[in-house]
């Protein structure tokens, strides 16, 4: 009969097989997320023996694998067509194509010859998140190096507790950045990284896509590319203790009459995110718009009770006064809040969402799980989600003229 210690070397060493394993024969994404979080910030490579046992347990899952005919399949694996020249930019489609299966090798932080991304942080809270979160895409998908410039750090950390994204220094970011539009950028990168995988047999491309550090000087907010890594999103933007414990306490206020709390009750959660007060001659000015009214958020409370059981909407706005005018029921409440952070906190609580225009709108029901509604718009000028193609993602008609 084995010893203990016997046992234990068997097992590590089978965790140590399955980590070759993973390192070998996982997806190249799978691959990268797991190599991520080992190998953040460029320290040694380290695997404790609890690590390798649990290796052991997700190996005992996953499929045998033939080695050879694995890495024939591999090399000779669907390939990018040969590029035609000009490829559809983004900035004439709207959208964002990536090339999936793909993985880039992150240029290290740390080395500071090589060029670097920053991106405008004007704006409030929902403009930085998006911002934020559209520069991290840039390292995520084609591994250049990226920094924050002071306020959006500054603004960000308020509220969240996780924002690691480095702050733009002279002694490591240094020179002028070239000004470029978040879309022309997103092309070059794309253009790159396609001509690379055309000329490697791997699916890996380690070489850097840039040789021209750029700042980006619009304000990107690729919400069909949010929706595709929205588990990503998830984790850029963790909620301080005390705006989640404010959050779901402004919601146990609104279900105290309903004898309820967000984490003791027997109904879905629905958030509204309603947006007035400073948005109508912003919409109209920019996209010909109106606010929207009351029969959008009618529509949309209908789209959720054909498809849910008993569901309770919550609604967040900075105009709870026109809310509770036009929208309460006994199936609507408000939550009276005056701490914006601590409404999209409310908001990604939601099991799923109703939203309005807006990137704080957008932002708050992506962190968020389940379903989001938009208003239907086929205004031209309104191109924000024009390209998202998702399951969760759906357009509710706004019930007035302004839809077309």
């Amino acid at each position: 009969m084995a010893t203990i210690g016997e046992k234990r070397t068997l097992t590590l060493g089978l965790g140590f097989l399955c980590l070759v394993y993973v390192l070998l024969f996982l997806k190249p994404s799978d691959k990268h997320l797991w190599l991520t979080k080992h190998l953040a910030n460029n320290t040694v490579f380290q695997v404790s023996s609890t690590e390798l046992e649990n290796l052991l347990v997700t190996c005992r899952s996953l499929p045998i694998l033939n080695t050879t005919a694995s890495r024939t399949n591999e090399q000779a694996g669907p390939r990018p067509s040969p590029l035609k020249d000009p490829l559809p930019l983004p900035s004439q489609s709207g959208c964002f194509p990536y090339l999936s299966g793909l993985y880039v090798q992150p240029v290290p932080e740390h080395d500071c010859d090589q060029p670097y991304v920053t991106v405008n942080q004007a704006g409030r809270l929902g403009n930085k998140m998006c911002q934020y979160a559209s520069l991290y895409l840039l390292r995520h998908l084609f591994g250049v190096r990226v920094s924050t410039l002071d306020e959006m750090h500054a603004t960000l950390d308020k509220f969240f507790k996780n924002i690691v994204m480095p702050i733009k220094n002279p002694s490591c970011f240094m020179g002028k950045a070239k000004s470029i539009s978040y879309m022309d950028l997103y092309d070059k990168l794309y253009r790159a990284a396609a001509q690379a995988w055309t000329n490697t047999t791997s699916s890996v491309i380690k070489e850097p896509l840039l040789d021209t550090s750029y700042h980006v000087y619009d304000y990107p907010g690729p919400r069909d590319l949010f929706l595709e890594h929205r588990k990503l999103t998830h984790t850029l933007f963790k909620f301080r203790d005390e705006v989640m414990k404010n959050a779901v306490q402004n919601i146990n206020n609104a279900l105290m009459s309903f004898n309820a709390t967000y984490h003791q009750r027997d109904f879905p959660i629905v958030t509204v995110h309603v947006r007035r007060t400073d948005y109508e001659g912003h919409m109209k000015m920019l996209f010909n718009l109106t606010q929207l009214g009351k029969l959008y958020y009618t529509n949309a409370f209908e789209f959720y009770k054909k498809r849910l059981k008993r569901p309770l909407f919550l609604v967040v706005s900075d105009d709870p006064k026109w809310c509770r005018e036009n929208l309460q029921a006994k199936d609507v409440l408000v939550i009276a809040s005056e701490v914006p952070a601590e409404d999209m906190a409310a908001m990604s609580l939601g099991d799923h969402h109703i939203t309005s225009y807006g990137t704080f709108s957008f932002m708050g029901a992506l962190l968020g799980k389940g379903n989001i509604t938009h208003p239907l718009t086929t205004n031209p000028r309104y191109r924000f989600v024009r390209c998202v193609d998702s399951p969760v993602f759906h357009r509710v008609p706004r019930g007035d003229k302004q839809e077309y």
